[in-house]
């Protein structure tokens, strides 16, 4: 790469108009972030990115030889240490100013697209996915930057520069494969908001039987391996998956939840949820549930320090008349 630099800006999933997290002023002030439709192509099929100010001057990406950039988009998710990448752009222009983005949002956005700026514009993007952001780094001139330059016309390359550089060729190496390439609502799917399935997120029915199936399977070993005897309660509705008694004598309520990838994602029903006060409650978290099996045990204390629940739908009804 002859011309790269980074950028960072607050984090969002996928960068079409939803919820921006970061510890910008513009955005602990309460207001939307403008990085929010960084990756939504608009109607002329380019990609507009915002990059937060940079220094007294408040300036933006620039160089005298303005095209033809990979720009390196690196966010901070809120619940972990470090930096990760979300995504780049190829061929990339830098406007070296603030520019009102155009009209044309092709998602509806219902943003006033006339009140949000970008700094960059560039034909061609890739977004990495939020379940594969898996690579957090950190590094200093990154902790304390918004952005920089790390080779091209005249930059005077650092070797602060040069160990940036070496880690986010690497990253935009390994993430290369599970990119998509041109993000768009079809290509990739806001799937927690999806409004018709919002479990979609986690396969097709038919997949997540197989996977719930698998990881049964999986948490029964692992608890023979502990010496636990356990006992089926799926079809009972009672809020958890296994009966699991011990050859002391004593039992846990495990539920059971699986994954085919490699990261721990799960959902609840309300009646799991509920649950999870009991004393004997625990929770087997099965990753790789179709491959090689992984599974962790939590207690509720464990289960909460590790995991963020947030509703994906809520339930209607009419209230009764009083």
């Amino acid at each position: 790469m002859t011309k790269l630099l980074w950028v960072k800006f607050g984090w969002s999933e996928y960068y079409r108009g939803g919820p921006v997290d970061g510890n910008f002023p513009f955005i602990k002030d309460g207001e939307q972030g403008h990085e929010a439709w960084n990756f939504l192509r608009q109607d002329d099929g380019s990609y507009y990115c915002y990059t937060p100010p940079q220094g007294r001057d408040g300036s933006t990406p620039s160089n005298a030889d303005a095209t033809g950039w990979t720009v390196a988009c690196l966010a901070k998710d809120p619940k972990q240490k470090g930096v990760h990448l979300v995504g780049w752009y190829e061929n990339a222009v830098l406007e070296g100013k603030y520019a009102v983005r155009p009209a044309g949002f092709d998602s509806g956005a219902s943003a006033p697209h006339d009140e949000f700026y970008y700094s960059i514009r560039a034909p061609k993007a890739f977004l990495v996915p939020p379940d594969e952001r898996t690579e957090p780094f950190s590094h200093t001139s990154i902790r304390q930057g918004k952005y920089s330059l790390l080779a091209g016309p005249g930059v005077h390359v650092t070797d602060n520069k040069a160990e940036v550089r070496a880690i986010i060729e690497e990253l935009i190496r390994r993430y290369t494969g599970v990119a998509i390439p041109n993000p768009d609502p079809k290509s990739a799917p806001d799937r927690d908001n999806d409004p018709v399935d919002p479990l979609r997120g986690f396969g097709t029915p038919e997949h997540r039987k197989k996977v719930e199936e698998a990881a049964v399977t999986a948490a029964v070993r692992e608890l023979k391996k502990l010496g636990y005897t356990s006992r089926s309660r799926e079809k009972e509705n009672v809020g958890y998956d296994l009966e699991a008694v011990h050859k002391n004598g004593s039992a846990l309520h495990v539920e059971v939840k699986g994954t085919s990838g490699a990261e721990p994602r799960l959902f609840m029903t309300r009646n799991e949820h509920d649950y999870r006060e009991a004393p004997e409650w625990r929770l087997a978290m099965v990753v790789d549930a179709l491959g090689t099996p992984d599974v962790r045990v939590y207690t509720l204390r464990e289960f909460e320090r590790a995991f963020d629940l947030a509703p994906l739908v809520w339930k209607g009804v009419r209230k009764a008349a009083v």
